[in-house]
């Protein structure tokens, strides 16, 4: 079918070739025929059709698979070694010496100076200024101005491009290919092997080991210990020191002070402000404004937005997860072993004691375990992505803006003002005042005192100690016990055995099969195309601005003005004036004193063993455990191929 088109292609083309192009490209409409030679010359072209092949694209859907991962927790058991301490107490006895504490009283006699106080007032003159306030108004005109705002409108007209969108029909013809399924039978035959199972009983041998038990009796010797305690007198001498007690007297010396008052004059130098007052004239600048509207023109700019679609090509990564099974080895640890025990008996206290066996460390290599963890294998694939973007296209008006300025005008006014200055006056006034001083006087004073010394003396105490011992015991016990021997025995069993074998045999069975061929349909298909043209459209709008013009006002506003002026006034004040002068006071004192004395005391103590032991312990904790499914989803492809479709054309005008 394809090698027929390629021929009828061929030989339109060559024809296509020969013809004049420019009767070829018209089929000769658009000008005038030529003068008649033959009748056949007149006739009217007739229309054929060729054949083209048209593009046409269609979507394919693929079943793919791609892998998913699922992890579950699963739960595994470990044992780990706990170091757990043991303490025990075991008794001591040692000696201290407790000090014994004796207080006594003693009388001490001292002197104190004790300072009185005497308050006296002094009468003190001063002069002070006392402001008075003046208040008085004054009339200040000032100036404003206040904004007059109108609207205005205009008409702003633009241009704008309206699209506008004709349909037509095209009438596509195209071929389908239409398949036709036909059903048939065909025999076929074939061997088959039917097994054949067959029983039979054998005797077997085998040998049973029947078990005989028979009683014993044996001696264990075994050794005890009886503790024997005996008394015995041991002398303990000890030193106790004595106090001794001696009288002594001191001479003290101390020195008193005697307060003596003088009177003598100051003089106190002190300033008086006077106030005197001036009237001065200043000008001041006094500044107004006024409004000046000019009008500008300005380029305005607005956008208009159109969209454009633009493909692009990116690269987009992906891949897959691998699963990696690893064996990774358990830590190396290092644990304490201890050796067992013995019991050390101890005749001082006549009681057994454990002694722990000595301690060695091992290196011992802890279980490993098995890690599966997820290697990315990347992958890389080309997609086209077509992006819409919008694109601002601008468009320029021209309007006059109305631009208001203001001029300044600056006016001197004469103003008036009263200054107050103060005149500074020196004047000094004579004040009275006491002055104290001390007098030493020098003093001696006996102190008797007592002073103790410690005088040791020898002494000596009996004490009853005890002595323990032990004195072995020999004795027998007698333990039964079984011992269990094995008697060969012989006996037959029947044992059923299976034997099989097969035996050839021949069927036949009836395959249904399918066989297809194609048929060749003509059909024709409408297609609505449209074309699009853009048509200049006038519009016209209305543009609200508003204009401002300042309007000028003038106000007066009055301002309270105060003057302080100074008044001096003489004031009267009483000033306390406090002296000191010190008393001789005898006092006495009761002082606590103490002696130590040390008793010799023997106390008994608890000391504590450590001993160590290595306790397991079990635990459970969650391994992951990931395995791998395949999910199918569905992949869409197109795929372009071509379809023949009939175009009509005009044989060329002799």
């Amino acid at each position: 079918m394809r090698k027929q088109l390629g021929l009828w292609l061929l030989a339109l083309g060559g024809l296509a070739g020969l013809a004049d192009p420019a009767l070829a490209g018209h089929c000769g409409v658009c000008r005038y025929p030529r003068g008649c030679v033959t009748p056949d010359q007149c006739a009217a072209p007739v229309v054929t059709s060729t054949v083209q092949y048209q593009p046409v694209v269609e979507q394919h859907q693929q079943v793919c698979y791609r892998p998913v991962y699922k992890t579950e927790y699963r739960a595994e058991q470990y044992t780990t070694y706990k170091t757990v301490q043991e303490t025990n107490y075991t008794t001591e006895k040692y000696t201290v010496q407790r000090p014994v504490v004796e207080h006594f009283d003693t009388v001490r006699t001292y002197t104190v100076n004790r300072p009185v106080h005497e308050t006296h007032l002094q009468e003190q003159q001063y002069t002070v200024l006392k402001p008075v306030t003046r208040s008085f108004q004054v009339a200040i005109p000032y100036c404003t101005t206040r904004p007059v705002y109108e609207q205005h409108v205009r008409d702003v007209s633009h241009t704008v491009m309206k699209p506008v969108v004709n349909e037509y029909q095209v009438a596509v013809p195209y071929c389908v290919m239409k398949p036709v399924v036909e059903h048939h039978v065909r025999t076929h035959s074939y061997v088959v092997n039917r097994p054949v199972v067959e029983h039979y009983q054998e005797p077997v041998t085998y040998t049973v080991n029947r078990p005989v038990y028979e009683q014993h009796v044996r001696e264990i010797p075994y050794t005890t210990y009886r503790a024997v305690r005996e008394p015995y007198q041991v002398e303990i001498p000890y030193t106790v020191m004595r106090p001794v007690y001696e009288q002594h007297v001191r001479e003290i010396p101390y020195t008193t002070w005697r307060t003596e008052t003088q009177q003598y004059q100051v003089a106190i130098p002190y300033c008086t402000v006077r106030p005197e007052y001036e009237t001065q004239t200043y000008y001041v600048p006094v500044t107004t404004y006024r409004t000046e509207v000019d009008y500008v023109t300005q380029q305005r700019v607005s956008y208009v937005t159109e969209p454009v679609v633009t493909e692009r090509v990116e690269k987009v990564c992906g891949g897959h997860y691998e699963t990696v099974t690893e064996y990774v080895p358990g830590p190396v640890v290092t644990r304490a072993v201890r050796s067992p025990g013995t019991c050390v008996f101890d005749p001082c206290t006549c009681t057994s004691r454990y002694v722990p066996g000595c301690l060695t460390h091992e290196t011992v290599q802890c279980p490993g375990r098995t890690v599966c963890k997820k290697v990315w294998v990347p992958t890389e694939e080309c997609r086209v992505v077509k992006e819409c973007k919008t694109v601002c296209k601008p468009v320029c008006t021209t309007v006059q803006v109305p631009v208001c300025r203001k001029v300044a005008q600056t006016e001197m006014k004469a103003c008036s003002r009263t200054v107050c200055r103060l005149v500074k006056e020196q004047h000094v006034r004579y004040e009275t005042r006491t002055r104290c001083y001390k007098v030493p006087e020098h003093h001696v004073q006996r102190v008797p005192y007592t002073t103790c010394r410690m005088v040791p003396e020898q002494c000596s105490r009996t004490e009853t100690r005890y002595r323990c011992y032990t004195v072995p015991e020999h004795h027998v016990r007698y333990q039964p016990y079984t011992t269990c021997r094995m008697v060969p025995e012989q006996h037959v069993k029947m044992v059923t055995r299976t034997r099989c074998y097969s035996v050839p045999e021949v069927k036949t069975c009836q395959i249904p099969y399918k066989t297809c061929r194609w048929e060749k349909e003509e059909h024709v298909r409408y297609v609505t195309k449209r074309t699009c043209t853009m048509v200049p459209e006038t519009i016209t709008r209305q543009v609200c601005y508003t204009t401002c013009r300042l309007v000028k006002e003038d106000h007066v506003r009055y301002e309270t003005r105060c003057v302080v002026e100074k008044v001096p006034e003489v004031c009267v004040r009483h000033v306390p004036v406090t002296t000191c002068r010190w008393v001789c006071e005898e006092k006495q004192q009761v002082v606590r004193q103490c002696r130590v004395n040390y008793v010799c005391e023997e106390r008994v103590r608890c000391v504590p063993v450590t001993t160590c032991k290595v306790v397991p312990e079990t635990h459970c904790r969650m391994v992951p455990h990931t395995t791998c499914s395949m999910e199918p989803y569905t992949v869409t492809t197109c795929v372009k191929r071509y379809v023949p479709v009939c175009v009509p054309t005009c044989n060329p005008c002799p």
